[in-house]
Formats: structure tokens, sequence, C-alpha cells
């Protein structure tokens, strides 16, 4: 969106680090959700790299693939956070207007364009200028970039699956949210497991080809899961739902769900997935609590137990694979 506009200079705060946790994470609202505590953080080291605007919308809803949901709605508490960052950094002082930022925290809806595209020229039509034309030229390619960005991760994520079902070996799908992609929220848990061998697939990456779906899900409709969960509003919970439908399909996947400490759309669905996981037999390990602490040594002990039972597992593959052929 703002590239196709013509803006050049555009800044993401760093990844999470224990040192920017240490530093800029003052101040801030008491929330046992750490990947919502640590905006904050995000925010101050934003703040030290000299820019003109700061934006964090407020995402109340996102766009979806699966059908017969009750909504597509992102986190509340999420959805909330910018507004406890701006009160934290303007109660006794106004940083941004001592520093000269803008702080634009418009909320948005990514599930219906055309109210989307009325939200962000209602946001930006001032700030940048921009007339409606050119505002939804924007739009239009922000979704044409989301949608490259899926086909494309989805590609690598097909090249995977159809490695790992030649040679016989597993894939880790991790299940977990957005911001679990981020090594300082995750603890580096994926990072260790991909040095072990294990192939790491995320949600978006994988595929939908006609191949894959019937391989997975057969004659039944394989973006429907209101069967399975019915209360079905939460957009991550869900796709984390059908992620886990897709794993209990496919021999070669193994599943790790990270969930934040605390967290209350993904508690209700705990035992949904551990179901799932038990009636089709797929390898199925949990980082539950995830917090700002980092247990260095009960994470290498639990990476360590995963490698072994997946070797286990591993061998059975094998063992079919060869009696099939």
């Amino acid at each position: 969106y703002f590239k196709s506009l013509g803006i050049e200079r555009i800044v993401f705060s760093d990844k999470t680090s224990e040192d920017m946790v240490k530093s800029d994470l003052k101040g801030g609202a008491i929330d046992p959700c750490f990947p919502s505590k640590v905006a904050l953080a995000h925010v101050n080291n934003l703040i030290r790299k000299k820019i003109d605007i700061i934006f964090f919308p407020k995402i109340s809803t996102l766009p979806t693939f699966l059908k017969g949901t009750e909504g597509s709605h992102a986190c509340p508490t999420v959805t909330g956070t910018p507004i406890s960052v701006k009160s934290v950094l303007t109660k006794e002082e106004d940083i941004f207007f001592k520093r000269g930022i803008s702080y634009v925290d418009p909320i948005l809806h990514f599930h219906d364009e055309e109210l989307l595209e009325y939200e962000l020229f209602a946001t930006f039509s001032k700030v940048l200028n921009l007339s409606r034309s050119e505002n939804r030229r924007a739009v239009k390619e922000g979704f044409s970039s989301y949608a490259t960005y899926l086909n494309e991760i989805r590609k690598i994520g097909e090249e995977i699956l159809k490695k790992v079902e030649y040679e016989g070996r597993v894939a880790i799908l991790i299940i977990g949210r957005p911001y679990h992609n981020d090594p300082g929220i995750n603890h580096g848990i994926s990072l260790k497991l991909q040095k072990k061998g294990y192939p790491i697939l995320t949600i978006d990456s994988l595929p939908v080809s006609r191949e894959f779906l019937l391989k997975v899900f057969g004659e039944r409709d394989p973006f429907y899961i209101r069967d399975v969960w019915k209360k079905a509003y939460s957009e991550n919970t869900n796709r984390k739902i059908w992620a886990a439908l897709y794993a209990a399909g496919h021999p070669n996947i193994a599943v790790l769900d990270l969930s934040s400490f605390r967290c209350g759309h993904d508690a209700p669905i705990y035992s949904v997935i551990e179901e799932i996981m038990d009636r089709s037999g797929t390898p199925y390990f949990t980082f539950h609590e995830i917090d700002e602490n980092k247990p260095s040594g009960s994470i290498k002990i639990r990476v360590e137990t995963i490698n072994y039972f997946l070797t286990e597992y591993r061998n059975e593959l094998l063992l079919k694979k060869r009696a099939a052929s």
C-alpha cells in the first residue's frame, strides 16, 4: 500500500530481543499477553529511528479463506494494543509531540475491501494528500501483493511436502499466531528444530492445490471447519483448527502448537486440537505457556524429546513405505 503511493522510506521495528525488552519495555500496562505487552518496546524502538509517522493500526478483522465461519475477527487484546501504547507514551509527557512524530492508529477491517478502502482514505487523505483514486489503487496493490505472497509461500510448502513424502521424512507444521514468527517471541524453537533436519511449515504455507486438498481432506469441503469448531469467529483460532485438520490427513506432517501465556482465544481449542491429533495418530507437541522468560534448558530438553519421538515415527513411516512398495 505505502510503496505503491511512492513512499520510499518504510521502516520496521527490530525483531524482539532480550535487550529490547530490558531497555524499551518500561511503564506499560500489566498484561499477561507478552506479544501485546512487548508492542510498547517496538514503538519505543521506532521512536529512536527518527521517523515522521508511526503507523500502528487497530486491526479488527482479518481476511479469510475459510467457509461458513461466524467471523474473521482479530484478537481483541491485539486490536486494543495501539490504544494502551499511546496512553503510556502520552500520559505524563507526549513523547510523539516532543519528537515530532505523528502516531496514526486507525481501526481497520480487512474482511471487507471496500470498507478498508474507506478507512484508509479517511486516515491518509490529509496526511499523505491522497485522492480517492490513488488510495483505491494502493489498496488493490496491497491485496494483490498479499495474494502473490500466499501463492509463493504455498508453492514452497508444496515442494517441501513432496520432498518429505518421497524421502519418507517428517515436516513440522507450526500452528501459532502471526507474532510467533518473531524469534524473540517463539524463543528460537522453530530454528532449533530446523537444525535437527526438520523442514518447517506454517499455516500460510500449506498448499491448497487440488492435488493436496484431495489427498488430505478427501471428498469433504477442505475449507469448512464448523463441524469441528462451532464458535468459529476468531480468524487465527479458525486457522489453527484448519491446520490441525490438514495435518491429520497427511502422514508426513507433525504438529507443534505454539501459544502465548494466558491466551484467551487459544485456550478453548487446546482440547479440540489434541483430540484431532489423537484420532488421526498425528505426532503432536505443544509449547502453550510462552512468555518473556526464556527457559533455555527446558527448551533444549523438549526439543531433544521431540527429535527422539519423530525419529521413531519416521522409522515407522519408512517401514510402511517399504511394505507398500
